[in-house]
């Protein structure tokens, strides 16, 4: 578990085996190509980038005009299964896969595109159609043939459509014209101008600046409306009955040409990326320079597969970003994907996804109790896990531990879709042994265990914000400048851990600062872990004097670091790194406050949880038919309050936790072939 060791190779390759070595380092899958500063690129795999790129755009923009799903939605995988079979496909190189796959999609294209252009060509005789239709049917009530009209060797006629407040302006506009208008709609209105030939360049002028075009009817339809209206129309029925059979044929043709379709667009674009990260390849004529990043522990397997040339490894140097391999397996490798909401870690960096593989789903649990909504989870999880794509059977896996934490913690609190386990006949005494909190009482909740519950949160946030602060100790420690590590770091964890302690005998003390130095009252929660009453003041004043020293140590370790760290460029003054050294205390006691009330939240919303589902119940007092509203009520409250508790459990890793110790500031170590969906490329060492 944790982080890969990488070695960084660099190979130095006679361009004319620039394609094999490509593709033995392809079949070798686990290599990260490192872009390598260069103004040349390799005129080989400048071609196949290129070919494979215009492939792709090809393919692509067929798959879109076919309106071919990319991937099967989840709703789609739910009901049928992830049932993509991956089709083979035999090439000996890169610039040979290329060429196959030209071959093989070229027919394909030619045909599917002729079926696209052709229906897109009806359906755009049908539109035409409709506009001309819409159009001749408000002109439909001048008996008047436009032909007949145009014939006239002094008068020039024309029809146009205006919008209805620029009659008006287009009648002063043409005083010695002749118009007439006739309301279309509301807003439109049809007009007839009849003025004389010799001004018709100046009445299409005076229409243009309104935007006004003159409507005519094509040529091959009568020029009387009416009658064009009624050929148009007998016209159209017969497009659209055509175009409802070429539909047909398309979406015939697309479900039949699908599967071959993305295999080929995918092949292209994997060409295309695989050629586009290493065209770069130094600026020798005769050499290729490939530099990348393979695990240490397959250094052997690499040389053994791809050495054609000069070929070197070493170990990464610190000063470049270095990709981060995360090498956790099973169950553990699912909630990677919490750790990279926030983005993977640099090399140096703890790992946390180990932790979070636990106490994410703790968290959704405290959340989320309820027995039978935390099962529902669970079995949508597993639904996920057995017939769900790679990328949905991680997120099965976390479904999965929420919703069985979801359901422990239900039994904990003895709640199911908003009924007491215990007052279940027959089986109501055995969830009431096993159940330890009564969240309600006669509709009211039950104030000791509010108290539990807020107790046991913040309780919860201290253990997690100190795990994150000793996490943050282990990363000084890797990092070569240990300044930090002793003037921040140490003495945060130390001013966190026994202000808490001061924090809870000033509560044993009943909040008063006066009595706190004489109080004898018994510190709650320490004195249970110790095993032994442990008084206020006892604990006050031990715990005062080391918090006081560990803000005093972040205070003066800013002077101290501006002093000793050779490595500041710019140095500020003593003084203003004391200032910021207050700054600091300042803002790390603002933060810890903060974030440890925050953990609250952990217990908040399992009461709000209840309280909403006890709303709920209150429909099953109203008899049998309101259980039909019972069931929808549950349902909104999972939707609605699962996803909700899924934001906050995200929130305290990504603000509360992660902020204390990672940054996520680090790149992914990315195979050279991407992971493929409907493809499987096998190398043959035919050369």
């Amino acid at each position: 578990m944790g982080l890969a060791k990488l070695s960084k190779v660099t190979m130095l390759v006679p361009r004319k085996d620039l394609d094999i070595t490509l593709r033995n380092i392809s079949e070798f899958e686990w290599f990260h190509p490192s872009p390598i500063e260069s103004a040349f690129s390799d005129p080989k795999m400048e071609d196949i980038g290129g070919k494979s790129f215009k492939l792709f755009a090809e393919l692509d923009e067929l798959t879109t005009s076919l309106g071919v799903q990319l991937e099967p939605g989840v709703i789609e995988i739910l009901k049928k299964g992830y049932n993509i079979v991956q089709e083979e496909r035999n090439a000996e190189d890169w610039s040979d896969f290329i060429h196959k796959v030209e071959e093989e999609a070229r027919p394909i294209i030619s045909n599917l595109r002729n079926t696209v252009d052709s229906t897109n060509n009806l359906k755009k005789k049908v539109s035409d159609d409709k506009s001309l239709k819409a159009a001749l049917l408000m002109l439909s009530n001048y008996s008047i043939n436009l032909e007949s009209v145009n014939r006239f060797n002094r008068i020039q006629a024309v029809f146009a459509i205006a919008t209805s407040k620029d009659v008006n302006e287009i009648r002063k506009s043409l005083p010695d014209e002749v118009l007439i208008e006739s309301y279309l709609t509301k807003v439109e209105s049809a007009i007839l101008l009849i003025g004389p030939k010799s001004e018709s360049d100046r009445i299409d002028k005076a229409l243009r600046s309104f935007e006004v075009r003159p409507f005519s009817i094509p040529i091959d339809l009568p020029q009387n409306p009416a009658k064009a209206y009624q050929v148009v129309n007998k016209r159209l029925i017969e497009l659209e009955e055509e175009l409802s059979r070429k539909l047909n044929e398309l979406k015939t043709v697309s479900t039949e040409n699908s599967p071959k379709l993305l295999s080929l667009r995918e092949s292209a674009l994997i060409a295309y990326k695989v050629t586009g990260a290493i065209k770069k390849t130094g600026d020798l004529k005769r050499f290729a320079i490939i530099q990348g990043y393979i695990p240490k522990n397959q250094e052997e397997d690499f040389y053994n597969k791809c050495n054609l040339g000069i070929t070197f490894s070493e170990e990464p140097n610190g000063q470049e970003e270095t990709p981060s391999l995360l090498t956790n397996k099973g169950a553990i490798k699912s909630f990677q994907n919490i750790t990279l909401t926030q983005g993977p870690p640099m090399q140096g960096e703890t790992d946390p996804t180990p932790l979070i593989t636990f106490v994410f789903p703790l968290f959704y649990g405290m959340m989320f109790g309820d027995f039978g909504q935390g099962m529902l989870l669970f079995l949508l999880g597993t639904l996920l896990k057995i017939r769900g794509s790679p990328a949905l059977k991680s997120w099965g896996t976390i479904l999965m531990a929420a919703g069985g934490a979801a359901a422990i913690m239900g039994l904990l609190v003895g709640e199911a879709f908003g009924i007491h386990l215990g007052t279940l006949s027959g089986i109501g005494e055995f969830f009431s042994q096993i159940q330890i909190l009564k969240l309600t009482e006669h509709g009211q909740f039950n104030q000791e265990t509010v108290t539990i519950l807020l107790t046991t949160s913040v309780v919860i946030g201290v253990i997690h914000i100190t795990i994150g602060l000793i996490l943050d100790i282990v990363k000084g420690l890797r990092e070569k400048s240990k300044l930090a590590l002793l003037t921040l770091k140490i003495p945060s964890l130390i001013l966190y851990i026994f202000g808490v302690g001061f924090s809870m005998s000033f509560i044993a003390a009943g909040f008063s600062f006066e009595a706190l130095w004489s109080s004898t009252n018994r510190v709650p929660l320490i004195s249970d872990i110790v095993g032994y009453p442990i008084a206020a003041n006892s604990l006050a004043m031990i715990t005062l004097p080391i918090a006081i020293l560990g803000a005093g140590w972040i205070i003066i370790g800013k002077p101290i670091e501006c002093i000793l760290d050779k490595n500041h460029k710019e140095k500020e003054s003593p003084f203003m790194a004391l200032i910021f050294g207050v700054v600091e205390f300042l803002l790390r006691m603002v933060e810890f406050l903060a974030n440890t009330i925050s953990y609250a939240r952990l217990g908040i919303l399992l009461l709000v949880h209840a309280a909403l589902m006890f709303t709920v119940s209150m429909t099953l007092s109203s008899g049998p038919a309101m259980i039909p509203l019972w069931i929808v009520g549950n349902l909104g409250v999972m939707a609605l309050e699962g996803l909700i508790v899924y934001i906050q459990d995200i929130r305290l890793h990504l603000y509360e936790w992660f902020t204390k110790f990672y940054e996520g500031a680090g790149m992914s170590f990315t195979k050279i072939v991407p992971q493929t969906m409907y493809i499987k490329i096998k190398w043959q060492h035919g050369k």
